[in-house]
């Protein structure tokens, strides 16, 4: 895919040119991350599971659980949503 130009406008906005967007199945309902890396503004598409594990990760931090012990946690729910569906096997 070509380098494309684009211009912002008054307020900052600009657009994604509409190859780039199909190509990464942007649509107007998807969420963007954006940052600065170096001399360049990143914008990168963002799942929703990436969106709800942020919201807990935030909610924990706030209730004093660290990253080590959140992810603890959701290993142990995961291996028992694993059991419920599939079975002890798993």
């Amino acid at each position: 895919m070509e380098e494309q130009f684009v211009k912002p406008t008054e307020r900052g906005q600009v657009t994604i040119p509409k190859e780039m967007r199909e190509k990464l199945q942007i649509t107007r309902d998807t969420r963007l991350r954006i940052y600065v890396d170096g001399n360049k503004v990143v914008l990168e598409p963002v799942s929703s599971l990436d969106l709800i594990f942020k919201e807990l990760e935030a909610e924990a931090r706030t209730k004093g659980f660290t990253r080590q012990e959140l992810d603890a946690e959701i290993t142990l729910v995961r291996e028992r949503l694993m059991k419920e569906l599939y079975g002890e096997g798993q």
